[in-house]
C-alpha cells in the first residue's frame, strides 16, 4: 500500500534543494497553520465537507503576504488527478485546487499535488490561482519550482491581458474552427455559448468529462440557460437567445459526428473538437477574469467576432471600436445619459458608451450599476445579432440590459424607448442594398424616440447627403423640419475594410426645426492614421490616432476651418 509519508520526505527533500528551509522570509507549516487569516479561510475546507481542512505544506512570504503555496501529497501517481478534478479526498490535484478555491479570497495561491513513493516516478502538477479571479492556470507538470520562479510567474500572469493577446487569440481560434471546417456564420454564435456556459460552475468543473459530443451541447445549451436565468433575463430573450444556441444540435457536420478522418494518421479519430476547444478558452482567457467581472470575455469576444464577422457570408458590418469610441466623445455622454441604438448588431456603440460613462463615474458603485441597468438601450430583429449583442452586455456586467427583440420600426417597441427617455442616440442603419433612403428612415426614427435637444450621431452612406434621388430628397426634407443637422464628417474610405463603402457622420439635434440659414459644420475627415495590415485588419500602426482624434473634436467643437 502507498506510503503519503514517503511521498511527504520527498516534497522537503525539493523544498531543501530549491533554497525554502534557507530562507528566513519563508514560512513552512505542515497540516496546520499559525496564521488566523489562513485558518479562516480553511474552516469549511475540508475533504470531505464538514470542517476545516489543511494541505501537507503551507509554504507563506514574510516579504509577500499576499502570497501563498499550498502542496497536496498522495503515496500512489494513480491518485495524481480525477478525470472531473472533483475527487477531493482521494486525489492529490482535485484536493490541493478545493484548498486553493478557498484562499484564493485573499492571497494569490500556487497549488502544487505531489504523488509518488520514489524520484524516479513521482508527478508533479503546479497551479496558479490569483487572488480574487474566477478561475486557476495550470503553469507546469514537470518540476517543483523555486521561490523567485513562483514570485516571477505571479507578477507575469498578474498584468492584465493586452488587446494585442486577445487579437492573437482571436485569430487562432478562428484558425481552430476553420480547421475542422466551422463555417464562419456559426463561430461568433459558438463562442458566444461558450463564453456564457463557462460562467456556470458546474458545467466549468465536468465538461471535460464529455466523450460524447452531443452531450456536451446539450450540457452547454443546459448552462447557458442557468446563466442566462441567473442575469435575470426576460423569459422571452431566453429563449430567442438559447434557440439561435440550439442550432448546433441540428449540426451534421464537425461538431455531432462521434468520430472525424485525421488526415495524418490516416485513421478515424474521436471526435473531441468542442471540448478541445473549450478548454482553450478555459485555460487562456479566464485566468485573467476577476471573480464575477467578465470584461476580460466582452473584449475577447468583441476581437473574435470583429475576425469571424469579417466573412461576408455572417452578414456583420461591425463598426470600429475607434468609431464608436469616437461618438462617445462627439456626444460629450455624461453619467446621466441615456444611449440608444435601433440596429444595435453586436451592441459596438453600446459597450462603448457603457465603458465611457462608468469611467466617468469613477469610484461611484452605486452609479455604475445603474449605468449597466438602465442607461443603455438597444433593438435588434436579427436572432443571432440579438444573441451577440445581449451575451456581449452580459460578459461586461450589464445582465439587466434593455435590448428589445424585433423591428424598431414597431410602435410597441418605439413605446418602451420613449418611456426610457432615450437623450443620445448612436447607430450604424443596414446598408440594405445601399438604399440611402432607407438609412435616413433609420436616422428618422432614431430621432423620434428621443427627448428633446437629444443627440443623435449616426454613420451611414455618403449617399444619405449628397444623392439627388428622389426618395432620398423627401426623407432629407423631412428629417430637417423636425430636427437640426449639426454637422456632418466625411469619413476614411476604406473605413470598413474588408468591406468597401464611403461613409459620413452625421449628427442631429432632435425636435428643432433646421434654421433656414443654420451653418452645419463639415469636416473633411479622411485620414484616421489606420493602416491595412494582414490578419489584423486596420490598426493605428503608427498611434497617429489619438492626435487626430484631438483636432478632429477641436475642429467640431469650435467650427474651426483649417486649411487643406
Amino acid at each position: 500500500m502507498a506510503n503519503e509519508r514517503i511521498t511527504e520526505n520527498i516534497v522537503r527533500n525539493l523544498l531543501r534543494d530549491k533554497g525554502y528551509y534557507d530562507n528566513d522570509k519563508i514560512i513552512i507549516e505542515e497540516q496546520s497553520s499559525a496564521n488566523p487569516q489562513i485558518n479562516k479561510l480553511l474552516k469549511l475546507a475540508s475533504k470531505s465537507g464538514t470542517g476545516k481542512g489543511y494541505p501537507e505544506f503551507i509554504i507563506s512570504f514574510k516579504n509577500k503576504p499576499n502570497d501563498l503555496i499550498v502542496i497536496e501529497c498522495k503515496g500512489s501517481i494513480t491518485y495524481h488527478e480525477s478525470k472531473d478534478r472533483e475527487q477531493y479526498k482521494n486525489y492529490a490535484v482535485d484536493g490541493v485546487l478545493l484548498y486553493a478555491s478557498y484562499l484564493k479570497d485573499s492571497f494569490n495561491v500556487t497549488a502544487i499535488a505531489v504523488s509518488g513513493e520514489n524520484e524516479r516516478e513521482k508527478k508533479i502538477s503546479s497551479f496558479i490561482w490569483l487572488r480574487e479571479h474566477y478561475t486557476y492556470k495550470n503553469i507546469q507538470d514537470k518540476i517543483l519550482l523555486a521561490p523567485d520562479e513562483i514570485s516571477n510567474i505571479i507578477v507575469e500572469q498578474s498584468k492584465p491581458i493586452s488587446e494585442d493577446e486577445l487579437i492573437k487569440k482571436a485569430i487562432e481560434y478562428n484558425s481552430f474552427l476553420h480547421k475542422y471546417s466551422i463555417p464562419e456564420v456559426e463561430r461568433c454564435t459558438l463562442i458566444s455559448s461558450i463564453l456564457i456556459a463557462l460562467q456556470d460552475k458546474p458545467f466549468l468543473s465536468s465538461y471535460k468529462e464529455y466523450t460524447n459530443n452531443r452531450d456536451l451541447i446539450e450540457n452547454l445549451i443546459e448552462a447557458c440557460k442557468r446563466v442566462l436565468k441567473s442575469k435575470e433575463l426576460e423569459d422571452r430573450k431566453t429563449e430567442v437567445i438559447i434557440d439561435e444556441y440550439s442550432k448546433f444540435k441540428n449540426n451534421n457536420g464537425s461538431f455531432n459526428s462521434q468520430t472525424f478522418y485525421n488526415k495524418k494518421t490516416k485513421s478515424d479519430e474521436a471526435n473531441t473538437i468542442l471540448r478541445d476547444f473549450i478548454i482553450l478558452i478555459n485555460e487562456n482567457i479566464l485566468p485573467y477574469i476577476n471573480n464575477s467581472e467578465f470584461d476580460v470575455l466582452g473584449k475577447f469576444y468583441t476581437q473574435f467576432i470583429r475576425y469571424a464577422g469579417s466573412d461576408k457570408k455572417t452578414g456583420l458590418v461591425l463598426t470600429p471600436t475607434h468609431i464608436t469610441d469616437l461618438f462617445c466623445e462627439i456626444a460629450d455622454l455624461g453619467i446621466d445619459d441615456i444611449v440608444f441604438d435601433e440596429c444595435c448588431g453586436t451592441a459596438g456603440f453600446l459597450v462603448s458608451a457603457m465603458n465611457y460613462m462608468l469611467k466617468k463615474a469613477g469610484n461611484n458603485s452605486e452609479k455604475k450599476k445603474i449605468i449597466k441597468s438602465s442607461q443603455l438601450l438597444g433593438i435588434e430583429d436579427r436572432s443571432d445579432m440579438f444573441s451577440h449583442a445581449c451575451s456581449n452586455m452580459m460578459m461586461r456586467g450589464d445582465g439587466k440590459s434593455h435590448i428589445l427583440y424585433g423591428d424598431c420600426f414597431k410602435e410597441e417597441n418605439k413605446s418602451i424607448i420613449r418611456a426610457n427617455k432615450p437623450t443620445k442616440a448612436f447607430l450604424n442603419p443596414p446598408y440594405q442594398d445601399g438604399n440611402a433612403a432607407e438609412q435616413l428612415e433609420f436616422i428618422e426614427n432614431a430621432l423620434s424616440c428621443l427627448v428633446k435637444d437629444g443627440l443623435c450621431i449616426a454613420i451611414c452612406q455618403m449617399s444619405t447627403t449628397v444623392s439627388s434621388n428622389k426618395d432620398v430628397i423627401e426623407v432629407r426634407e423631412r428629417i430637417l423640419a423636425n430636427h437640426t443637422l449639426e454637422a456632418t464628417f466625411s469619413m476614411p474610405i476604406d473605413l470598413f475594410h474588408p468591406v468597401g463603402v464611403n461613409t459620413s457622420i452625421l449628427i442631429f439635434k432632435a425636435h428643432h426645426v433646421h434654421p433656414q440659414r443654420k451653418k452645419t459644420f463639415f469636416g473633411y475627415f479622411k485620414n484616421d492614421g489606420f493602416v491595412k495590415t494582414k490578419n489584423h485588419g486596420r490598426v493605428d500602426k503608427n498611434n497617429q490616432w489619438d492626435e487626430i482624434k484631438k483636432t478632429w473634436l477641436n475642429a467640431y467643437i469650435n467650427k474651426e476651418s483649417i486649411v487643406g
